[in-house]
């Protein structure tokens, strides 16, 4: 009897289960935004649940809704969320209404986050739309035209070159006039690294500004938004740091609700637009005859003669400059529970340059994660790796391939009736080849970055909470610069040379930081009030190598002379900051700033400033006597604002004495190079 009823049992669980999954059904439908069109990529969740799905490029989406469900839950980013009851439908076309939260948004200021409605100093968004709008490389490269009071010119051809930045103008003319990049609240490192300290000598030219990007290894498709804070009195916070302004980036976070997997690719040509207009062969060989007969030279050269005979000649610019392919693809995933939420990506960039010889190519890997361990607690880890491996082409300088192609003159074929490459030297000229220099000469930069951060967030009280936070950025670099022994015509390089650096980096930051927010009747404030810390170490060793076995040996120890240089060095910075911000009514606000930083690259006796700032505000469009004109100006805001900062990248140790070797008749000495100064 008991072995029946067990059985019995057993059936009647087995009936619910069928029964319960013969009653769940399919729900299908379309989602378009307010303008009709499909919406691919919409997260559709079932209320309540794990249970959820993704639009497809149609905008479509099919769905099993449980018995007992009451709502689907559509949300995107930009839009409103909807939530729909289902009741007895089976088909639910939804019409999407994008979001109007601008002056809600909340943006990225120095250590916090603040309503857009409540700044009073000035700053700019670019946000994800504008950057998924751009065919870019590098990040910065997203900002060239569309942040307001921000310069951005391409410092470099060459594929993944830098873009020189400006906030509001040049603020320096010693010091390096780049911004400060923070991402997820670490500096970023490797600002303004030249190709000397990269162990590429004057190849990339001795121009101020670095042609090699600082944040070519960020990929563009993690990024969330980018904030600019512009004036003295929003950059006051970064106090000795934020001279030529301060860009915030903001990396893609977790969401709630079932993974959503992404696939983002691109492919695209490149070509150079424009060209210098230049003589062809006939062109030239008038010139040529022009020249020796008004100042009867000797260059009259029988071949000119008659130019009606000859051809165009080598046109070296279309020579040197090719259609370029350049593509990316990335594969990333975010979801999560309402306790845990992370994001991950992994993408590959391939660029050839226009230049022939010139190639970038990137390798990234981006973890986000972030959970609430306690309803008072939240954990985050924010963590990327990348790869990048250059070409740079020798494209830059007075020695480079594109100054040799403007000088090299059209009657130079790029190759002999045997076809090796031809050069020729002649009295006054000595060229070389420009297509032979791109691909003989070798011009290698490799670049790896682990950056990131891991942070607490602590709520002891509402409306109280401390954030602590230790930052990293460790990478290195390997720089190779190879000349071969080569002979191109008339000219030749005797001797080959092979130079190889490494460098080494670390950077180590830590903060702390206390915040309260509270709002009372139509005023509202906040106060917050932190610490931070940070130490920046690097190293280098470079190894020269004359007079190689042959052009397929690089190791510079097989030569027969070497040059061996290294070097070390850091920095050390310590901060204490806070900020006041007070509202009332959403018209009128008021934020003060505090900042106290000790530098190491300042000599003892004047190693610590303090910078204040003031800006105030006044939405006008708030105003009652006012109202009537909200069809003609919906939102406007008046500011003010007076702040300090400074800039201590000037480098290490500059105050201190140094020493220097220099040979006498006793051998190789040494002597002080400075006096030290300790202000």
């Amino acid at each position: 009897m008991t072995k029946n009823l067990r059985l019995l049992s057993v059936f009647v669980l087995l009936l619910s289960h069928i029964m319960v999954f013969g009653q769940t059904k399919t729900v299908t439908g379309t989602v378009t935004d307010d303008s009709s069109s499909p919406l691919p990529g919409v997260t559709v969740v079932v209320e309540g649940t794990t249970i959820g799905v993704v639009t497809d490029i149609e905008g479509n989406y099919n769905i099993n809704f449980p018995e007992g469900a009451q709502a689907l839950v559509f949300s995107f980013i930009g839009f409103d969320n909807q939530r729909i009851e289902v009741g007895e439908r089976s088909v639910i076309n939804v019409l999407m209404q994008s979001s109007d939260l601008r002056l809600d948004e909340v943006v990225v200021v120095g250590y916090g986050t603040m309503k857009r409605s409540d700044l009073s100093g000035a700053s700019i968004s670019v946000g994800e739309d504008k950057i998924r709008g751009s065919v870019i490389t590098n990040i910065d490269q997203a900002l060239q035209g569309r942040a307001a009071g921000v310069t951005a010119m391409t410092t470099s051809g060459a594929p993944g070159g830098a873009v020189s930045i400006r906030v509001r103008g040049q603020s320096t003319i010693n010091a390096s006039a780049e911004p400060l990049y923070v991402v997820d609240g670490v500096i970023l490192q490797g600002g303004g690294a030249s190709g000397a300290s990269l162990g590429l000598g004057d190849k990339l030219g001795n121009g101020a500004v670095s042609s090699v990007s600082p944040i070519s290894s960020l990929n563009p498709s993690d990024i969330e938004s980018m904030e600019i804070l512009k004036d003295a009195s929003a950059t006051a916070i970064y106090g000795a740091q934020g001279a030529n302004g301060v860009v915030l980036i903001t990396t893609k976070k977790g969401q709630s609700g079932a993974a959503r997997f992404d696939y983002d690719g691109m492919y695209g040509m490149q070509r150079q637009a424009t060209r210098l207009e230049m003589m062809n062969l006939r062109e030239f060989a008038d010139y040529s005859n022009t020249v020796a007969m008004d100042f009867r030279t000797s260059d009259d050269r029988s071949e000119f003669r008659d130019p009606s005979l000859l051809g165009v000649g080598t046109n070296w610019q279309d020579a040197i400059f090719q259609f370029a392919p350049m593509q990316q693809h990335q594969v990333s995933a975010r979801g999560g529970t309402d306790a845990a939420r992370y994001f991950v990506s992994g993408s590959y960039m391939d660029q050839d340059g226009t230049i022939v010889g010139s190639e970038f190519k990137r390798y990234s890997f981006r973890t986000n994660f972030d959970a609430d361990l306690k309803p008072w607690m939240k954990l985050g880890v924010n963590a990327a790796y990348s790869l990048t491996d250059e070409k740079l082409g020798l494209a830059e300088g007075t020695e480079g391939i594109i100054t040799y192609s403007l000088l090299t003159p059209p009657d130079i074929p790029i190759y002999d009736l045997n076809g090796d490459y031809a050069s020729e030297v002649r009295e006054g000229y000595t060229r070389i080849n420009p297509i032979a220099k791109a691909h003989d000469e070798d011009l290698l930069l490799e670049r790896s970055k682990l950056n990131g951060n891991i942070y607490l967030d602590i709520t002891p009280i509402e409306k109280l909470t401390w954030h602590t936070e230790l930052g990293f950025d460790i990478s290195g670099t390997r720089g190779e610069v190879f000349l071969p022994q080569v002979t191109y015509g008339n000219w030749s390089r005797d001797i080959n040379e092979s130079s190889i650096q490494r460098n080494n980096n670390s950077f180590m930051q830590y903060k702390n930081y206390l915040t309260y927010a509270d709002s009372f009747n139509r005023h509202s404030y906040s106060l917050m009030a932190g610490q931070e810390a940070w130490e920046s170490k690097w190293e280098n060793q470079r190894v020269i190598g004359i007079g190689l076995p042959g052009n397929e040996v690089r190791n510079p120890v097989l030569a027969s002379e070497h040059k061996i240089t290294s070097g070390f060095g850091s920095s050390a910075m310590a901060s204490f900051f806070g900020r006041l911000t007070y509202n009332f009514d959403s018209r009128y606000g008021f934020t003060y700033t505090f900042r106290r930083d000790g530098s190491s690259n300042f000599g003892p006796k004047n190693r610590w400033a303090n910078f204040h700032a003031f800006a105030g505000s006044w939405r006008f469009t708030e105003e009652a006597f006012l109202q009537g004109l909200n069809t003609v100006i919906s939102n406007g805001k008046l500011r003010f604002g007076w702040g300090q900062t400074g800039n201590s990248n000037i480098g290490g140790y500059a105050w201190g004495a140094s020493i220097s070797r220099m040979p006498s008749g006793l051998g190789m000495g040494y002597r002080q190079s400075n006096i030290a100064n300790p202000y």
